[in-house]
C-alpha cells in the first residue's frame, strides 16, 4: 500500500507528528521525515496507527468496509454511535447512503453556481462594514460571517433570524473544537441536545407550511428514500452536521489563504496582477498546502493490514491528510506554495476526504474561497496580515488554524461590484 524505508522497519521508527504536545507551525519536515521513514506506525500520542502517505491516506479514507465512520471522524469514539444519532460522516453503510442520496441532488453544483450572485453580494456587504476600521480579525469578522451567511442562504434562514441563527451555530462550532482537541468536554452534549430540538422545531414548522420552498430544509423535510420520510431528528443531525462542515473548516480555509499569501509574497504578488484569473489555483493550492483539516479518524472494522501493521477490530486509524498533500510522488515540489499549479493535470487532493464520504459541500466551499479572497485583496488596499502579529495555531490533531488573525489594510475600501 505504500513505500517502506530500507534502513529500519517502520514500528522502530518514532514518528515526529506530536500534535497535542508540539504541534508545529511549519510541519512539513517532521511530516516528510514520517511519510519517508515510517509511512504506516502506531503513534502513542494519537494512540492510533498513523498514516502519511497520498496513496495510503486515500486507502484509508475509502476504504469504508475495513474502515469505519460510526466512532467518529473527526475526534475517536470508544464505541459506535447508535444508529438513531448516526449522520454522513459519521454513519456507516446502508445509513450513510440513505442518507447522502438526498444531499447529492441538494447540494449540486448548478445549485452552489447558482448562489454565485448572494456570495458576491454577502462579501462586498462584510467589506463595506469594515471599510471605515484599517483593521479586522479575520475569523469573527469576515470569515465567520461569510460562511454562516451562505449556510443561513441555503437552509432558508429569514434574514431576520440569521444573526441569531449564526450566534448559536458559532457556539456549537466552538464546542465541537473544544471536544475535539482533547479538552473538557464543556457542555457538548446538553447544549447539543438542545439546539437539535430547536432545529426539529424548524423542520416541523416547514413541514406545516407546505413542500413548495426550495430551500434545503424543506427540501428534507418532504424528501423520501423507499417511500419513507426522514424522521425531524435525523434531519437536524445533518443541518448540524451541514453547520459543523459548512462553516467551521471554511473559516479555517479562508484565514489559511490570507496567511499564506502573507507568508509568500511573490506569490501574493503574482495573485494581486490576475486576482480574477488566479482566485481558483489560489483555493486548490491554499487546501493543498495548508488544509484546514489535517487529518481524519476511521476505526477498524475487521482485521486487516496496512502497509506492514496488523490492526486488529477496534483498533484506531489516522489518515494524516497534511503530509498526503505534500507527498512528492504526487506534487513537484510539495513544501513550496505555488498558486499556478496546472490542477487539471495533477491528482485529486485530499481536503475533502475520499470514496463515499467525500465531502458534499466542496463546491460551496471552493467558492466561497475564491469569492472572499477575490473580494477582500481587490477592495482592500494593502490588505496584509498585521505587522508584528505571530498568529498561535488551534492544538489538537484534526483542526490546522490560527486561534486569531489580525489583518490590516490601508484607506477606505475601493467601491464594490456588486
Amino acid at each position: 500500500m505504500t513505500r517502506q524505508p530500507t534502513d529500519a522497519p517502520a514500528e522502530d521508527v518514532q514518528p515526529r507528528f506530536r500534535p497535542y504536545t508540539a504541534k508545529a507551525a511549519e510541519p512539513w519536515e517532521e511530516l516528510a521525515h514520517d511519510r519517508a521513514r515510517c509511512p504506516v506506525v502506531r503513534n502513542s500520542e494519537l494512540n492510533a496507527v498513523q498514516v502519511s502517505t497520498y496513496e495510503g491516506v486515500k486507502e484509508v479514507l475509502a476504504g469504508y468496509q475495513r474502515f469505519s465512520n460510526a466512532s467518529g471522524n473527526i475526534w475517536p469514539l470508544k464505541e459506535p454511535l447508535p444508529p438513531e444519532e448516526q449522520v454522513l460522516g459519521w454513519a456507516d453503510q446502508p445509513i450513510h447512503t440513505r442518507q447522502r442520496k438526498l444531499l447529492v441532488k441538494a447540494l449540486s453544483a448548478s445549485r452552489i453556481r447558482n448562489m454565485r450572485a448572494f456570495s458576491e453580494r454577502l462579501a462586498d456587504d462584510i467589506v463595506d462594514e469594515l471599510s471605515a476600521r484599517g483593521s479586522f480579525e479575520m475569523y469573527e469578522d469576515f470569515a465567520e460571517r461569510m460562511a454562516a451567511g451562505h449556510v443561513c442562504e441555503l437552509l432558508g434562514i429569514p434574514e431576520s433570524e440569521r444573526a441569531e441563527y449564526a450566534r448559536a451555530a458559532k457556539r456549537m462550532e466552538e464546542l465541537v473544537t473544544i471536544t475535539m482537541d482533547g479538552r473538557e468536554e464543556g457542555g457538548y452534549g446538553t447544549e447539543l441536545n438542545e439546539w437539535l430540538d430547536h432545529l426539529s422545531g424548524m423542520i416541523h414548522a416547514r413541514r406545516a407550511a407546505g413542500p413548495d420552498s426550495d430551500d434545503l430544509i424543506t427540501q428534507l423535510s418532504f424528501a423520501q428514500v423507499d417511500g419513507d420520510y426522514f424522521e425531524a431528528h435525523e434531519i437536524a443531525r445533518m443541518i448540524q452536521l451541514l453547520n459543523v462542515a459548512g462553516i467551521g473548516t471554511t473559516i479555517g480555509a479562508i484565514g489559511n489563504s490570507a496567511y499564506l499569501l502573507d507568508r509568500y509574497p511573490e506569490q501574493k504578488a503574482r495573485f494581486l496582477s490576475d486576482i480574477e484569473g488566479l482566485s481558483l489555483s489560489l483555493a486548490a493550492e491554499s487546501l493543498r498546502f495548508e488544509t484546514p483539516i489535517s487529518g481524519l479518524w476511521r476505526t477498524c472494522s475487521k482485521p486487516t493490514r496496512i502497509g506492514n501493521i496488523d490492526v486488529e477490530p477496534g483498533e484506531k486509524a489516522f489518515a494524516l491528510i497534511s503530509a498526503a498533500n505534500h507527498d512528492p510522488l504526487v506534487y513537484d515540489r510539495p513544501d513550496e506554495f505555488i498558486i499556478e499549479r496546472d490542477w487539471a493535470r495533477l491528482p485529486q487532493d485530499l481536503p475533502f476526504g475520499q470514496g463515499i464520504h467525500f465531502c458534499l459541500g466542496m463546491n460551496m466551499a471552493r467558492m466561497e474561497m475564491q469569492v472572499a479572497t477575490a473580494k477582500m485583496y481587490r477592495r482592500l488596499p494593502n490588505l496584509r496580515v498585521r505587522p508584528g502579529f505571530e498568529p498561535e495555531l488551534l492544538p489538537g490533531a484534526v483542526l490546522r488554524r490560527f486561534e486569531t488573525l489580525e489583518m490590516v489594510f490601508d484607506g477606505p475600501a475601493l467601491p464594490r461590484t456588486t
